[in-house]
This record gives C-alpha cells, sequence and structure tokens, in this order.
C-alpha cells in the first residue's frame, strides 16, 4: 500500500473534519516537481510578451495589403516607414510600395544621372524615344532643361515655308531676307538683289561697271550692254 511505481504520480489524501484534500506529491521520474513546467509567459514567439510568434510584441499579424507596416514588411500600402527618396540617395521622385510590400525606388530621380525617371521630361540625351519628328519637325535636334523638367524645341527644324520671311532648309533666300547676300557678294559691281516667289536669289537688278560696245556678245541676264544699246540674240544692238 505505501509503495510507490515509477513513473506514475502518487496521491496522497488527507482528512480534516468532513474536508479532503488531494495532493498531487511528485511525477514519478525523482527530481522532486509536480510535473508542470511553471508559469506560461508566451505563446511561443520567444519575446516574453503575449505575441503571434512573428516577433512583433503588439501581437498584430503581418499582412501585405492591409495598409500597416508590420513585422519584416518594408512597406505596407502608403505606409512607408516615414521613408523617402532622399533616403535613398536620390534628389526627387515618388518612393512607392510593391504589391509584395518591398520598397520601389525606380519613381525615385536624380537630374543628370542619364537615367528618365517617371518626374522627368528628359534627362540628358534621354528623351525616352522622342525626337522632334515626333513634335511635327522634319529634324534637328531635342534639348533637355537643366533641371530635368522640360524638353526644348528650339533646335528642332520647321518645315520649309516660302514666303514666312525666314531662310528655311532647300530656301536661298525669303522675301527681304537675302540672308545677307548682295550682288557685290555675288560679284557683280553693282545692283538691287531680289527674292523670286519661289524663294530663289534673283540677280537680275544686279549690274557690272564695265559695258559691251555695239554687237559684241553680250550677256542679257546681266544687261552688260553699253548705254543706248540692248542685248539682243546674244549681242549689243541699238535700242
Amino acid at each position: 500500500m505505501g509503495e510507490s511505481i515509477e513513473g506514475d504520480t502518487n496521491f496522497f489524501s488527507t482528512s480534516v473534519g468532513s474536508s479532503a484534500t488531494m495532493t498531487m506529491a511528485g511525477d514519478g521520474d525523482g527530481d522532486g516537481d509536480s510535473g508542470e513546467s511553471g508559469t506560461d509567459m508566451g505563446m511561443g514567439d520567444g519575446d516574453g510578451e503575449p505575441g503571434d510568434g512573428d516577433g512583433d510584441p503588439t501581437g498584430q499579424p503581418s499582412v501585405c495589403g492591409d495598409g500597416t507596416k508590420a513585422g519584416d514588411e518594408e512597406c505596407d500600402g502608403t505606409d512607408l516607414g516615414g521613408l523617402n527618396c532622399a533616403d535613398f540617395g536620390f534628389q526627387d521622385g515618388v518612393l512607392v510600395c510593391a504589391n509584395d510590400c518591398t520598397l520601389f525606388t525606380n519613381a525615385c530621380s536624380t537630374c543628370g544621372d542619364g537615367q528618365l525617371a517617371a518626374t522627368e521630361a528628359c534627362d540628358g540625351t534621354n528623351f525616352g524615344g522622342l525626337t522632334c519628328s515626333d513634335l511635327g519637325y522634319v529634324g534637328g535636334v531635342l534639348a533637355c532643361a537643366p533641371d530635368c523638367s522640360d524638353v526644348i524645341e528650339a533646335g528642332c527644324m520647321q518645315a520649309p515655308t516660302c514666303g514666312n520671311g525666314v531662310l528655311d532648309v532647300g530656301e536661298a533666300c525669303d522675301g527681304g531676307n537675302l540672308g545677307g547676300q548682295t550682288c557685290q557678294s555675288l560679284g557683280y559691281d553693282g545692283g538691287v538683289l531680289s527674292c523670286t516667289q519661289g524663294c530663289q536669289i534673283n540677280t537680275s537688278g544686279c549690274t557690272v561697271d564695265e559695258c559691251v560696245g555695239l554687237f559684241g556678245a553680250c550677256n542679257i541676264l546681266f544687261n552688260d550692254c553699253c548705254p543706248g544699246m540692248q542685248c539682243a540674240l546674244a549681242f549689243c544692238v541699238p535700242e
């Protein structure tokens, strides 16, 4: 009756009056304890707090997409943990949270690095494939503003428009715009240079000082016959 079997728990009953108390004496392994581990201080997450096992002492589970950065998430929705592009060495732009709750810096930018960011119109010679032709010009070269905010079209060329007073591609002159040319610059002694309706130089008003005498060979365009004569059939004859 007084023996204990190893591996079993002995219970002793003591009676005082009409009440009885059952006392657990041991677990039979010889260490004298009651077989219980003691106070339960957590839920298995190792942080000593009532957590959920993910290392977050708040007990809130990490759920990507709930809009709250938690656990090992770099971000969640618009919750970027207070970070911005400058924290990653960029000058400008927008820090974005990807669908997997990791930070995405491709929308961040640094003007001058040659990389076209979402907040830049261009960067150096990087126009995202845009050319003068795409903007309605016949050619030329685009330029980028120093702050990467604007594409400059000053280097692009308009299609030729004869009569607008501007020397376009293929035009020798346009109206009164002779491009700085004169009769003298073209080898004549004097006269007035003009422009045709087709925007080409007209030298019919230019003159030469030496004249061609009677029946001398003349140039009808230059009107090089001496006074009182005219050029007819390539010879100077009396008027």
